[in-house]
């Protein structure tokens, strides 16, 4: 199967950031006619909630090519944050971990790091 897995962060998973994440997939998955799957989210260490899912975003995923790479590509990166409406909704999507799911394994993908600090001043240059 070709699919991308979408799994919001345990630190913001309240019932209103789900129903947002839920919500900014359904607006991906209109806009890039995307079949886009909830699950619920089992774990051994704990209980979650009921509201807590995690998402198979079933997309065309190009195969490993062995470098490690550990980021989006940036096609992803801009299908995903083309539906968030505010800055709020990116930094709630650039939460979450992705992973391409391959016969043998999954491998974990992140935006980039770069995208990720311009929206957050490094500690120490205030002085």
């Amino acid at each position: 199967m070709n699919y991308m897995i979408c799994i919001p962060s345990l630190r913001v998973a309240t019932r209103e950031n789900c129903e947002k994440i839920h919500n900014i997939l359904a607006r991906m998955s209109e806009a890039y006619k995307l079949n886009i799957v909830p699950e619920p989210v089992k774990t051994k260490m704990s209980q979650t909630p009921d509201y807590y899912k995690k998402y198979r975003i079933y997309k065309e995923i190009k195969e490993r090519d062995g470098n490690g790479e550990a980021y989006l590509l940036q096609e992803e990166e801009e299908m995903i944050l083309s539906v968030c409406r505010n800055p709020d909704e990116e930094e709630l999507m650039k939460s979450c971990t992705y992973a391409y799911q391959y016969p043998a394994n999954l491998v974990l993908k992140s935006f980039r790091d770069d995208k990720k600090e311009r929206r957050q001043p490094k500690s120490g240059q205030d002085k």
